[in-house]
């Protein structure tokens, strides 16, 4: 009977629990997820990652390819992001083309990993040759709020990542990865986060899963980096200024968490 309740009138079954100050799945109305982390789980590439927010299961790896420098920018590399979201992992998105979703997704990923990754790290040759670093995100399962895992899975990526030493041969003008040298750590300018909040009857609920993101009237999605600053904010919905403004300090304190679990697990 609860289930076919939940199915005819999904509003009115959250309804129920807000109004007890609880949610369908045991939270608190302010409480997440229990996450779980691991690094390095791809031992292919050159840095990768997994995250777990509940049943919501992301994994994150990190592939490097030789590529000529942009005649503007001769002495960077780049940063190549691709999300995917498979129909195995909901049946809301179909086979074939990438989803709306997930072409948004990729393009937000690129915005926000522009200016995190140090870029000059990536020029081996200056005008010849640098690393192109594909960051490919796939989503496993999802059950809500995957741009935040997505996001945390990038970030333990990244932060895991080494680049191999090379060597240049200048009989054949030929940059190759030398497999006997000790390669480098990848720098970052920061490390990026993200926390979202989804908008249900003016209450503000973070960590949403699938089925609360299906009734919600909006969201706020804050990036955050560990040292606390708000690098971007994204809202959907017609939410007023002042609820946006509300969810921005708790988007903080639960970016330094995440921080915190990232550090912890990558090892600084």
């Amino acid at each position: 009977m609860a289930d076919d309740f939940k199915v005819a009138q999904p509003h009115q079954y959250h309804r129920l629990f807000l109004r007890e100050s609880i949610r369908p799945d045991g939270r608190a109305v302010t409480s997440c997820r229990d996450i779980k982390l691991h690094v390095n789980s791809i031992s292919t590439a050159l840095g990768s990652s997994m995250v777990c927010f509940g049943d919501t299961r992301v994994i994150a790896g990190i592939k490097g390819r030789f590529a000529q420098p942009d005649i503007d920018r001769p002495g960077e590399g780049f940063v190549v992001p691709n999300v995917t979201l498979p129909s195995l992992c909901n049946s809301k998105y179909r086979p074939g083309m990438p989803s709306d979703t997930a072409v948004a997704m990729s393009c937000r990923l690129a915005a926000v990993l522009d200016k995190v990754v140090d870029k000059t790290q990536l020029c081996v040759r200056p005008g010849k040759t640098s690393w192109c670093l594909y960051v490919d995100a796939v989503c496993l399962n999802d059950d809500g709020n995957v741009w935040d895992a997505l996001l945390l899975a990038t970030s333990a990526a990244l932060k895991s990542a080494t680049l191999p030493a090379t060597q240049y041969s200048a009989e054949t003008d030929v940059v190759a990865v030398d497999r006997d040298g000790e390669g480098v750590k990848l720098k970052l300018n920061y490390l990026p986060v993200s926390v979202t909040l989804s908008v249900f009857d003016g209450t503000t609920i973070p960590d949403p899963t699938g089925a609360e993101e299906r009734i919600e009237e909006g969201s706020v999605t804050c990036c955050v980096d560990q040292k606390g600053a708000i690098r971007a904010v994204w809202s959907s919905g017609h939410l007023p200024d002042e609820l946006i403004s509300g969810t921005l300090k708790y988007a903080v304190t639960r970016a330094d968490i995440l921080c915190s679990i990232l550090q912890k697990v990558t090892g600084d």
